[in-house]
Formats: structure tokens, sequence, C-alpha cells
């Protein structure tokens, strides 16, 4: 497939605000391709290379960006840098200057999809001396087979800013467009062209379908007594039935699309399975260790009471550790640590791999936990923050380790010989329970006890935060694990000053005694369509090393710069206390902050809170 029909479907993207356009625009795109086409459209409409599981970065920052286009416009970088200053945007001006580039370093010709995907996808094994050399190489190569168009989206490709409002829910949406039919009442089909469509009709409507619509379908089946998932549905392009059933079928579907991406983290591999092997396909699909999936997330409650109406009683009642969510995973001897963006730690903490080795009597597993430090002169625990500073080492990691030593506490179990997500909690905690062979300071159970008590669940709060813990979590004994959603089945009641998780979507270059320091921080909230909306600038209280710390966190993300504003690719996550909030003419989210300050980097986190949960609050306040 041409890259340039990509470009056309991109530009189509970028046009429209609507969800159900851009759905579509994908399914169209989706139809009618080769595997190993469709893996590859699927993730590069998302702006990836690699699917989301892979632990696998491209190492591109902006300025090695300048540095290739330098080398294919014959522009110098001062002359780029003014021109991304003036668009704002480092694929406009790749499209602006090769739009009447000065030199031509390779032959023309026609660029692919798969040779655009295949170079980019290189550049994750460059390491080493001379790999930036190469970096430059391989994305020159593609700059320069690239119509000006093309440049701009293989820029935007590679720091990651696509700017085409695409997430998981349309790329999910757009999947059971392409491989599913559709789904219509029986009022609904009476007002659509159904020529040349394969229609099959619910049994009990056939007789009045046929009068009323004067159309023969190709198959009927009674819907209500058969499983959607026994019957080969995609032979079909639209099913017909009464409008409970429609939405019923519906749902069960998009629920069994939602479910295979989330056992396997990579829509590629369910656009593939959804295409040739339909429902069964994608009821087959499992989880594999080694293979991460998205955490399980937790709702936030402001008392015990509402706690208990949320996840019902009895609860199990958690410790909440301020440590580090990670995810384990252990087979056949071997153990791997991700972090909760499913980032590849296992390096980095070798303490924890020695302890699930020795203390997870299990062949293959994966388990949920908390990874808490603590000091190793008094045994008592340390903040997240100290921890965090182990993330990402990776020199001296044996003086971190004996530096700052680590407990694993288990909490749940995802997987042992298989999925087990659709068992309650409750059982998969018992089948925890009996794997773990506890050993302090090493790895023990999380804190845990079950309960109706409001009174008793209070003295297990206490005793939390008495203990240098964050408060308590209250958990469904019959929920399945539901991986990435917040779903009610847990809660956590932290009895603190509410703070919001909020990404760094901007900067500005300091001045003074600080000058190349990165400060005054732009903070965005996720609206509705996956956007960051402004919602507020962290400017004061940042000392000097923290300031240090957010600029070597920040200066690889930039992607574009005026003056001393510098926008970021969305990456850095920090949680913000703040006076109160306000009503804002100014900031895109309509809501500002009043005296935001940094409490600590969100490294365990993927999404920033909402604007729903930012208007809450407001309200809250009145």
């Amino acid at each position: 497939m041409d890259y340039s029909e990509l470009v056309e479907v991109y530009q189509r993207l970028e046009s429209t605000q609507s969800s159900l356009e851009k759905t579509t625009i994908l399914s169209q795109l989706f139809k009618g391709k080769k595997d190993e086409d469709l893996q590859r459209l699927v993730k590069l409409c998302m702006g990836r290379i690699f699917s989301a599981w892979k632990d696998e970065d491209i190492g591109i920052s902006s300025k090695l960006m300048v540095k290739a286009l330098k080398k294919v416009s014959g522009n110098t970088e001062d002359e780029i840098t003014q021109e991304w200053k003036s668009t704002g945007d480092l694929g406009r001006t790749a499209k602006n200057l090769l739009g009447k580039k000065k030199q031509q370093t390779f032959a023309v010709q026609k660029l692919t999809v798969e040779k655009v995907h295949e170079n980019l996808k290189k550049l994750a094994g460059f390491e080493g001396s001379g790999s930036q050399s190469r970096k430059i190489d391989s994305i020159s190569e593609l700059l320069s087979m690239s119509e000006p168009e093309e440049a701009k989206y293989i820029v935007r490709t590679v720091l990651r800013n696509m700017r085409l409002g695409v997430g998981e829910g349309i790329i999910r949406d757009a999947v059971l467009e392409a491989f599913f039919p559709k789904f219509l009442s029986f009022s609904e089909a009476l007002g659509e062209d159904l020529g040349g469509s394969a229609v099959l009709v619910d049994g009990k409507l056939k007789d009045e379908f046929v009068n009323e619509k004067s159309f023969e379908p190709e198959a009927t089946i009674d819907l209500e007594e058969t499983k959607i998932r026994e019957e080969n549905i995609s032979d079909y392009d639209i099913i017909v039935s009464d409008e409970d059933t429609v939405k019923k079928i519906s749902e069960d579907i998009k629920n069994i699309v939602q479910h295979a991406y989330d056992v396997t983290n990579d829509f590629g591999e369910v656009a593939v399975t959804a295409k040739n092997r339909g429902v069964e396909g994608l009821s087959d699909l499992d989880m594999e260790v080694f293979r991460p999936v998205n955490a399980m997330l937790a709702q936030k409650v402001d008392s015990i009471e509402e706690g208990f109406e949320t996840v019902g009683k009895p609860a199990g009642i958690d410790y909440k550790y301020d440590g580090m969510r990670a995810q384990i995973h252990k087979k056949d001897g071997e153990v791997k640590v991700f972090t909760r963006r499913l980032d590849d730690i296992t390096e980095q903490f070798p303490d924890v791999v020695e302890a699930v080795k020795e203390g997870v009597e299990a062949e293959n597993c994966i388990i949920d936990s908390e990874i808490v430090a603590y000091d190793p002169d008094d045994g008592s625990m340390v903040p997240f923050q100290k921890l965090s500073k182990r993330i990402k080492r990776k020199y001296n990691i044996e003086e971190m380790v004996d530096k700052i030593p680590v407990e694993v506490r288990p909490f749940d179990l995802i997987y042992l010989e298989g999925s087990v997500i659709k068992e309650n909690y409750s059982k998969r905690f018992e089948k925890l329970e009996n794997m773990i062979e506890e050993s302090e300071k090493s790895i023990r159970m999380v804190d845990h006890e079950v309960t109706e008590s409001d009174e008793r669940v209070n003295a297990l709060q206490q005793k939390s935060l008495s203990e240098g813990h964050e408060g308590i979590m209250m958990k469904n004994l019959h929920a399945e694990y539901k991986p990435g959603s917040r779903v009610g089945y847990m809660v956590k009641l932290k009895p603190v000053m509410e703070t919001l998780d909020l990404m760094i979507i901007g900067a500005e270059w300091s001045e003074g005694r600080r000058s190349g320091w990165l400060g005054s921080l732009t903070l965005g909230c996720k609206g509705d369509d996956g956007e960051y909306l402004e919602v507020g600038k962290l400017a004061t209280g940042l000392t000097d090393e923290q300031l240090e710390d957010i600029t070597e966190r920040l200066e690889p993300l930039i992607v574009s710069e005026d003056g001393r504003q510098v926008e970021v690719r969305p990456e850095v996550m920090v949680e913000a206390e703040f006076e109160e909030i306000q009503k804002s003419p100014t900031y895109s989210s309509g809501y500002a902050l009043r005296f935001p300050r940094l409490k600590r980097f969100r490294e365990d986190k993927e999404d920033a809170d909402s604007l729903e949960k930012v208007a809450r609050l407001y309200k809250s306040q009145n």
C-alpha cells in the first residue's frame, strides 16, 4: 500500500472532530487488507510503531529530528528552528521545508507503508556508538523519498504527536464496524436500503419483515435461542432483530472485542483475529506470560460509607501503600517486572526477581503487586518519591538495591497457568495466598482483611496511616479483574487533601540564575476526546534539584518552541496539590487551579485525571 493513501486517511481524520466519522474512516481503511498490512495500519493510525505491550522506544527527540531535516532539506538548524517556532509543529515544518528543499539526497521513488513502518521499527535496534548517526540516516532516507505532506506525518509519527484524535476506543469501534455486521432494529431496517447486502433476520420477525420490506433475507436464525459466539455472523452484512436483542448482541460483541484487547494489549492482533476468525477467534485469545496487560484501576471515594456503597458488603480491605504498582510475570523460573505503564524494569529490580523466584510457588503466573521501599537502617517505609529513583536507573543498580531496598506486597492474581481474571476476587486472593511463601523484607502478602464494619475499616485506615502508608483500598469480593478499567470493583480511600494527577503539556525556559532549566509547567487534564486540556500553571515552589530533574525529563519530549514557551509530548505526569479550583475563560478546560504545587511525579500511572473529575471537584467546593 502506498504511504500516500494512508496520508489521505490521516488528513481526513485530522479534518473532523466527530468520533463516528473517524470510526467509519478507519473501518473503511481496515476492510480488505492483508494481515500484515492490517497490523501495520492499526498501529500507525494510533501513532505507534510497536504494540502497546512492547517495551520498545525508537529514541528520537525533536533535536535529533531537526538534524535529520537539516540533512535532507539543506537548511541550517537555525533556519529549521525559526520555521518550527513559526508553525509550532515540527511535522508542518518538515512539510514546508521539503516543499522547497534545496537538495535531494536520495533518488525519488514511491514510498510504501511497509517501508515507513520497517525503517521506523529499525530505529529501536540502533544502540551504542554511532547509533544517533544511523537513526538520522534512516529517517533521512524516508524524508528524502517522501512528498511534503508525507513528510509531515512521518515526523509526527516519530515524535508520537499525530494530532488525529484517534484513541483505543475509536480503534475498537472501527474494528467492530470493519469486520462485524451492522445491527439494525426492525424499524431501522425498514428505512435502510438493503440492496446487495447479505441480511440475517431474527426468526420471530421474518414474516413481518418480508411483508413490510418486500425483501427476502439470506438467512433466518432465532437469535434469542442462539449463542452469538457459535454463529459465523461475519458472513452477513446486516443483522435485523428487535431493539432489545440488537442492543444486547451489539454490546456483547463490543465487550468481546474489548476483552480481546484487554488480554493481548495489541489491537493489531485483535483486528487480524476479528477479520479471520470472528467472535470465536476473539474469544479464544488469552493472556501470555511476559506480555503485560493494563492494570485494573481504582475509583476514589471520600468516605467509608461511599466505599461500601460502591463495592458492597462485606468487602476486602487492603492497605494502600506509598509504593510502585508492579505487574510481575513468572514463567519456567524466569521473572520479569513491569510498571503500571507497561515498562520493563526487570534489570532495575534484581531483588524483586530473586524474591519472586524464591517466594512464589507457581510455574507460570502473573501477579498484581505493590513494591514498597524501606529504610535499610530501621526498616521503616520510605515514600515512593525516593523509590522512583530506582525505576529508570541503568547503572550502579546494586548500589541502589543496597541504598533503597524493597519488599514485594502481592495483592491480586491475574494469571495462573491461564487467565483467572473472570474468577471472583475472593477466589483469586485465596489462590494467591496459597502461592506465596512469605519472607519479611522480601515478599509478603498485602495487609488484608474482610469486614462489613465501618468501625473496623476506620481502625484499619488509621493503622495504615500510622505506619506511614497512604490509606486503604476497599474491594468487591465477587468481582472479576477488569484490565484498564475503573468499574467500581475496587476503590481507594485516602484521607488527605484532594490532589489531581495531571500531564505536563508545556513549559517555559527559565531566566536569570535558573536559565537553561524548564519551569512554569502547563498542566493538562484529559478531555472527552482524549486530548489534554490546560488547567493551570505550576510555577512556584520548585527547587533547583526539581527543576533540573524536570528539564531532564521534558527536554527530549519537546515538539515545538515559541520563544521561551515549549510544547511537550504528554508523557510526564505529576500529582498536584492546590488551594482551590476556579472557573477560567483562559484555559481550554474552562477551569484553573489556584496555587498548584508539585507533590510528586507519577511514573506509575498512564492516564491523567479527567475534565469530569476537575468539574466534580469544582462543584464540591461550593
